[in-house]
């Protein structure tokens, strides 16, 4: 009974929204579940990379799984498991909704409409991540919406 009250409550709310409410962000989900479960698969800890985005370009070292600059540790992107992390945040976050950036007024709306990745398919990460961002006339946006991963290499230690 308390599924049935809570699935019409549901379908009520849905039913008293306009279609234009709501968006689904253009992902393809599959593809990102499958290559986030190979990465995970490979069980990599030592690992390192490049991170380009917004004309930085930074180094970043993983040992045993932790980042070890802790400058960028905290980093939505300093690891590839955090990569992921925030890739699936940003979907949750703006699929089925028109959530708007904090920054602007009702009135202005600022919200994904795609993101598109591209994938090593040897190691199983992003190596390419845009935000494709729907924004109303008269906002004028500065940010970083594209991500690149280079130079992606398993590091591997010697035991003496």
């Amino acid at each position: 009974m308390k599924q049935l009250v809570i699935f019409i409550l549901a379908a009520a709310f849905c039913c008293s929204c306009s279609k234009d409410d709501y968006i689904n962000v253009k992902f393809d989900k599959e593809t990102f579940i499958e290559q986030r479960q190979l990465w995970q698969a490979s069980n990599t800890k030592d690992y390192e990379y490049h991170l380009l985005f917004g004309g930085y370009n930074i180094k970043i070292i993983i040992e045993n799984g932790d980042c070890k600059d802790e400058g960028i540790c905290n980093f939505d992107y300093s690891t590839i498991d955090k990569v992921y992390n925030t890739i699936e945040e940003i979907y949750n976050f703006y699929n089925g909704t028109k959530k708007t950036d904090h920054y602007f007024s009702d009135r202005y709306l600022f919200y994904v409409t795609e993101i598109f990745i591209e994938y090593d398919k040897i190691n199983h990460i992003p190596i390419k991540i845009h935000y494709l961002y729907y924004v109303s006339p008269g906002i004028d946006i500065h940010g970083i919406f594209y991500y690149e991963i280079n130079d992606f290499e398993k590091i591997y230690y010697m035991e003496y």
